[in-house]
C-alpha cells in the first residue's frame, strides 16, 4: 500500500490559508512552516497575494509546478467543487479537515457522499473529512491542528479516530521522552480506511509500534486480514472506544459511525495477534514498553524493592496478569546473600531493607543478580520513596541495565515500577531518557507487563502456526449444500427446516442425530423401532421456528404406545397454537446423550461470519458462558474457543468424571466455520443443542437463516 504522497510529499497546497491569527490556515500555514518541512508549499487563498511570506494562488490549477498533496480548509459545502479542482489538477492525495458532513446528519451525509464520489472520479485519495490531520515527524511534516514540531527519530505510529484525544496521548508520550513516527487522524474515513493505514504503517521502515485509538474499524474483514499479516513483524495496539450503550451514543454523533460488535471485534483482535488494551493510558504506556525494550523470552519476572509490601503487591498483581515470581535458585541466593544485609530476603522478591546509604550498591548488583540468573525472564526494580528521590541511585539502575542490555547483550527487559513525588520526575526522566520504561505504581507496572508477555507469548505460539482447518475435497458436499439452501430461497423462505440443516451438516462431515420426516403414526414406529428407542418426536414445519414453544417437542419416547400418544399431541398442539402452519411431518430422532454445548453464528456486517461456542440447552443465553472466533478457524483456535468458556473443566472431565470426546467437538466446531465461509449467504445458525460424550459430538437440533 503506497501512501507516500501523504506521509513524504514533495510539495503541499494549503487550500484556505491564511494570515489571520487564530484562523485554521493561520493555524496550518504555521504548523508546516514552523515544523521543519523541506517541501514546496503553496498557500490557496483568492484574496491574498502573499501568505506566511510564500506567494498564494487563488485556485490550485493556477500553480504551474505538480502537487502531491492538498489540505483542505474550507467549508464544507465548498469542497466538492474544490476537490474537482485538484482531481483537474492531477493531485494523488488530499487532507480533507472541514466538519459539517456525515457526522452532522441526512444533509451532511449526502455532501459526503458528493466528496466521496469526486475522490473515486479523479482517483484522489481523500484523508477524512472532519479530521484532525496528520503528522510526519521525521520529515517535519505537520498538516494538523496539533500544535510544535515533534523531535525527530520516532518509532511509534498512532492511528486515532478522535483527534483531539490523540493529540492529548501524544502530549503524555513527550513527557516520557516517546518519539513519534507519524500520527494520523481519518476522521469520517469517507475514502482511506483503516486496514489502508494500517498496511501502509505495517510496511513503513520507520514505524516500529503502531497504535490504534478506534470507535469503529471500517472494512472490518480487510483490517482483520492485514494485521494477520503485521502482527507477527510489529505489534499492534488497539484501544477501541464505543464498548457500551452510552458510549456508543457518543460515537454516532462523533464520527458518524455505528459502533459495531464488540465480541466480533475481540475475536478479530485475538485472532490477528492485536494486543487490546483498555485505554489511551494503557495503549502509550505499553507502546513505550514495547519501543524501549527487548521482548521477554517468557513470563518469570524477577523484583528488587526497598519496600517489602510492595514487593508482595506488585507480585500479586503480576500473577493475576498471567506472569509468575519464583523463587530464585540457590546460586542466585547464596551470590545475593554476600551482599545483602543479613535481615533482607534474597529469595524473589529481593527486598534491599531500607539500607538508605548503600541502595546505590544493593540495586545494582540485585539487578545484575537477575540478569545472571537463567531463571528470570523480566526484571523489575521497584523504586519507591527513597530510593526514587536519590539520583545516584537511580543513575547506578541505568548504567546497570545499560551494561547488561548493551555491553553484554543480555536480551531481558526492564520495566521500572516507580513510586514517588512529582518533585522527582526528573530522576524518572534520567531512565526514560535512556530507554528503560518507568511505570508509575505497582498496578500499572504489572498490567503493562502482562500485555508485553501476552504479545511474546503470541509470537512464539506463532512459530508454529498451521493453516486454516481443511477437508479433503471430495470430503466436501459443497454443491448438494448449495442445491438446499437454493431450494430455500426458491420457495421464498429464510429459515432454512431443521432437517435441512442437518443434511447440509452431515455434508461437511459433522455428524447428526440419526432421523426421519413421517407423515403418518405408522410411519413414526416404523423409524422408531429401526432407529431404536428411546426415540424424540419433533414437529417440521416453516412457520414453527421455536419448536419447544408451541408444544412440538417430544424426547425420551421409550415405545410404540408412547410414540402414538406424543405424535398425537404434538399435532394438536401445533394445530392449536398456529393453526396455519404449514405441516411437512413430524421427525423421529434418535436421543442423544451426552453433555449439551452449542455451536453457533451470527454474520457480523464489518467482519463476516462470527462463529459462537458454549455450553448448550435451553439457559445458553442467560449463561452466556461463551466464545467467539471469526470464521474459518485453525484447530488451534477451535480448541481455544473450547477451552476459553468458564465450565470448561466440565467438559474435560471433573471429580473424577470421565471427560468428552475433545478432538470430535474441535472437529466439529472447525468443520462448521468452513460451511460458514462456503456459504456466505447464512446470517444466523444456531446448533443447541449439540451432544458431546466420550466417543463423539451429535448435533441433535439446529436453526439456520440465510
Amino acid at each position: 500500500m503506497n501512501l507516500d504522497f501523504f506521509f513524504t510529499p514533495k510539495s503541499v497546497a494549503i487550500i484556505g490559508a491564511s494570515n489571520r491569527k487564530g484562523s485554521m490556515g493561520y493555524v496550518f500555514m504555521n504548523n508546516i512552516t514552523q515544523a521543519g518541512y523541506k517541501g514546496e508549499i503553496y498557500p490557496i487563498n483568492p484574496k491574498e497575494d502573499e501568505v506566511f511570506g510564500l506567494k498564494a494562488y487563488k485556485n490550485i490549477k493556477d500553480i504551474s509546478a505538480d502537487v502531491d498533496l492538498a489540505v483542505v480548509l474550507i467549508p464544507a459545502k465548498s469542497v466538492p467543487e474544490v476537490m474537482t479542482d485538484c482531481g483537474e489538477k492531477g493531485l494523488k492525495g488530499a487532507v480533507v479537515i472541514a466538519g459539517g458532513f456525515a457526522e452532522v446528519g441526512d444533509e451532511g451525509a449526502r455532501l459526503q457522499e458528493k466528496l466521496q464520489e469526486v475522490s473515486e472520479r479523479y482517483g484522489i485519495r481523500t484523508l477524512g473529512p472532519n479530521c484532525f490531520g496528520l503528522y510526519n515527524c521525521n520529515i517535519g511534516l505537520n498538516v494538523s491542528l496539533a500544535l510544535g514540531s515533534p523531535e525527530r527519530g520516532g518509532r511509534i505510529s498512532l492511528i486515532t479516530q478522535s483527534g483531539a484525544y490523540g493529540m492529548a496521548i501524544y502530549t503524555f508520550a513527550l513527557d516520557h521522552s516517546m518519539k513519534f513516527a507519524k500520527i494520523i487522524a481519518p476522521g469520517n474515513k469517507s475514502d482511506l480506511q483503516d486496514y489502508e493505514l494500517l498496511s501502509y504503517l505495517g510496511s513503513d521502515k520507520e514505524t516500529n509500534v503502531i497504535c490504534i485509538l478506534a470507535e469503529t474499524i471500517s472494512k472490518g474483514r480487510e483490517f482483520f486480514e492485514v494485521a494477520k499479516e503485521i502482527t507477527p513483524k510489529k505489534p499492534v495496539i488497539v484501544v477501541k472506544t464505543g464498548r457500551t450503550e452510552g458510549s456508543r451514543r457518543a460515537a454516532i454523533s462523533h464520527t458518524a459511525s455505528l459502533a459495531g460488535n464488540l465480541e466480533a471485534y475481540r475475536a478479530a483482535f485475538v485472532q490477528s495477534g492485536i494486543i487490546e488494551v483498555r485505554s489511551g493510558l494503557d495503549m502509550i504506556e505499553l507502546a513505550k514498553a514495547l519501543d524501549f525494550q527487548p521482548l521477554p523470552k517468557g513470563k518469570r519476572v524477577g523484583i528488587v524493592t526497598n519496600s517489602g509490601g510492595t514487593g508482595v503487591e506488585l507480585t500479586d498483581l503480576l500473577e493475576e496478569s498471567g506472569l509468575s515470581v519464583p523463587e530464585l535458585p540457590e546460586e542466585s541466593q547464596s551470590s545475593l546473600k554476600s551482599v545483602l544485609p543479613a535481615y533482607a530476603s534474597p529469595k524473589n522478591p529481593i527486598d534491599v531493607t531500607t539500607l538508605w546509604s548503600q541502595f546505590t550498591e544493593l540495586y545494582s548488583k540485585s539487578i545484575a543478580s537477575l540478569f545472571e540468573c537463567p531463571e528470570i525472564d523480566i526484571i523489575m526494580p521497584i523504586l519507591l520513596q527513597r530510593s526514587a528521590m536519590m539520583k545516584e541511585v537511580v543513575e547506578s539502575v541505568r548504567d546497570t541495565v545499560i551494561h547488561y542490555q548493551r555491553e553484554m547483550k543480555v536480551k531481558k527487559p526492564v520495566y521500572v515500577c516507580w513510586v514517588s513525588t512529582r518533585e522527582y520526575l526528573n530522576n524518572m526522566e534520567i531512565l526514560q531518557s535512556a530507554g528503560i520504561p518507568c511505570f508509575e505504581w505497582p498496578e500499572r507496572t504489572a498490567r503493562i507487563a502482562g500485555y508485553v508477555a501476552g504479545y511474546a507469548d503470541y509470537l512464539q505460539k506463532i512459530d508454529n502456526s498451521e493453516a486454516i482447518y481443511a477437508l479433503p475435497q471430495n470430503e466436501l458436499g459443497k454443491e448438494k449444500a448449495a442445491s438446499i439452501l437454493n431450494k430455500v430461497s426458491k420457495e421464498g423462505r429464510n429459515y432454512v427446516l431443521e432437517p435441512e440443516v442437518k443434511q447440509i451438516l452431515s455434508l461437511y462431515g459433522i455428524r447428526v442425530t440419526k432421523e426421519r420426516v413421517c407423515s403418518s403414526i405408522d410411519e413414526a414406529i416404523s423409524t422408531a423401532n429401526e432407529i431404536g428407542y428411546p426415540v424424540v418426536l419433533k414437529i417440521v414445519s416453516p412457520e414453527v421456528i421455536h419448536k419447544s414453544d408451541f408444544g412440538g417437542v417430544e424426547i425420551g419416547i421409550k415405545d410404540d404406545s408412547e410414540l402414538k400418544e406424543a405424535y398425537t399431541r404434538i399435532l394438536k398442539n401445533v394445530q392449536s397454537n398456529t393453526p396455519d402452519a404449514k405441516i411437512n411431518g413430524i421427525s423421529v430422532q434418535e436421543m442423544a446423550k451426552g453433555k449439551e454445548v452449542m455451536i453457533g453464528s451470527v454474520k457480523d456486517q464489518d467482519f463476516g461470519p462470527l462463529m459462537v461456542f458454549g455450553m448448550g440447552g435451553i439457559f445458553v443465553e442467560a449463561v452466556r458462558d461463551v466464545s467467539y472466533r471469526l470464521a474459518p478457524v485453525t484447530e488451534s483456535e477451535a480448541e481455544q474457543m473450547i477451552e476459553e468458556i468458564r465450565n470448561y473443566s466440565l467438559l474435560k472431565g471433573y471429580r473424577g468424571e470421565r471427560g468428552v470426546n475433545l478432538e470430535k467437538l474441535r472437529d466439529s466446531i472447525a468443520r462448521v466455520s468452513l460451511l460458514l465461509v462456503d456459504f456466505p449467504e447464512i446470517n444466523e445458525m444456531d446448533l443447541n443443542p449439540v451432544f458431546v460424550n466420550e466417543n463423539e459430538a451429535i448435533v441433535a437440533d439446529g436453526r439456520m437463516f440465510i
